[in-house]
């Protein structure tokens, strides 16, 4: 019977050289994906997986995860990305999986010196020891540039047929994906959610109002967002797949507003029950981004979202530019 090993996965380039250079020195390796707020579709990761052959594991992120990207103590990068506090969290997840299922231990796709803030080597020997992975956690593409972990010292597993590389560069690792027959993997330029500016300053409006739902980190990857008050925001489909996932990930207290006659976009209203005048203004958003900008008051249709067979009708507010922008979030 195969020895198993856990891998950190993602579907990227490294982790999925890093799991094929493991499953083709004997192990049995379960993939572990995590779903985090801004990632809804994962079946590209999973297909990536299956091409591979390897054990494909899905766990789901929720509130407790968003408490570790709101209160970071290893600090941000560039944006608000813990990536340090992200990592360990993710490996304790790993590190009680591998002990469930009796694997002999985890391993990343990390590449030292790849990453500023996480991949330097007092980094990922941080990371290991907080993770409760001593010993345990293996880095197969820099390893033999890395002190030997207990696997390879016990001879489980072969340190000479482990990896040197280093740095920032994807030249040795494309070079592996050819050699190992793969030919799916996504560009260096998607990277996470949270180092991108537009994404962060929504998420710390919400974590700044009160808020860490889960279901709210959904909904700021989509439309216009723009503040009217402390307790209340609008969020405006820019085309006619924000205007649906907007409305798929509304939360049931949200109010949901749509031209009745005219085309334009969706508008998610959020916040505490709505005035009629913040519904009218909410209906302006409609109204200004629409080809109807600067004519008569069009009519809108609203209805909470737990409510979907209960419509009202209203006029929009005549809304100018300088008022949005300074709304915006």
């Amino acid at each position: 019977m195969k020895q198993k090993a856990v891998g950190l996965f993602s579907g990227g380039l490294d982790s999925q050289i890093a799991t094929k250079l493991i499953s083709e020195l004997g192990f049995e390796v379960h993939a572990l994906f995590f779903g985090l707020p801004w990632i809804i579709d994962y079946e590209k990761v999973k297909e990536a997986a299956n091409r591979l052959g390897v054990k494909f594991v899905f766990h789901q992120l929720d509130e407790d995860y968003l408490e570790v990207v709101k209160n970071s103590r290893n600090g941000y990068g560039s944006a608000m990305n813990p990536c340090i506090d992200c990592k360990i969290y993710m490996l304790k997840k790993a590190a009680n999986y591998m002990r469930d299922i009796g694997a002999a231990f985890v391993f990343t796709g990390e590449v030292l010196g790849q990453r500023p803030m996480s991949q330097k080597r007092h980094a990922l020997k941080k990371i290991e020891q907080q993770a409760g992975l001593d010993g345990y956690l293996l880095r197969p593409l820099s390893a033999r540039l890395l002190d030997a972990t207990i696997p390879e010292k016990l001879n489980i597993i072969d340190r000479e047929k482990l990896l040197e590389i280093s740095g920032r560069g994807r030249t040795d690792q494309i070079a592996l994906a050819d050699k190992f027959g793969i030919k799916e993997y996504p560009g260096p330029a998607g990277g996470c959610k949270l180092t991108d500016q537009h994404y962060a300053s929504r998420l710390k409006d919400l974590f700044s109002h009160g808020l860490n739902d889960y279901r709210e980190t959904i909904s700021i990857r989509w439309g216009r967002h723009y503040r009217i008050d402390d307790k209340t925001k609008v969020i405006v489909g820019r085309d006619e797949m924000e205007n649906d996932l907007l409305i798929k990930y509304a939360k049931p207290s949200d109010y949901i507003l749509e031209p009745t006659v005219v085309s334009g976009p969706t508008v998610i209203l959020k916040g505490n029950e709505p005035c009629k005048e913040i519904i009218a203004m909410a209906a302006g958003f409609i109204q200004h981004f629409s080809k109807h900008r600067g004519a008569d008051p069009i009519g809108v249709t609203f209805y909470q979202a737990q409510d979907k067979e209960q419509f009202f009708n209203t006029k929009a507010k005549g809304l100018h530019t300088s008022d949005i922008e300074k709304m915006k979030i």
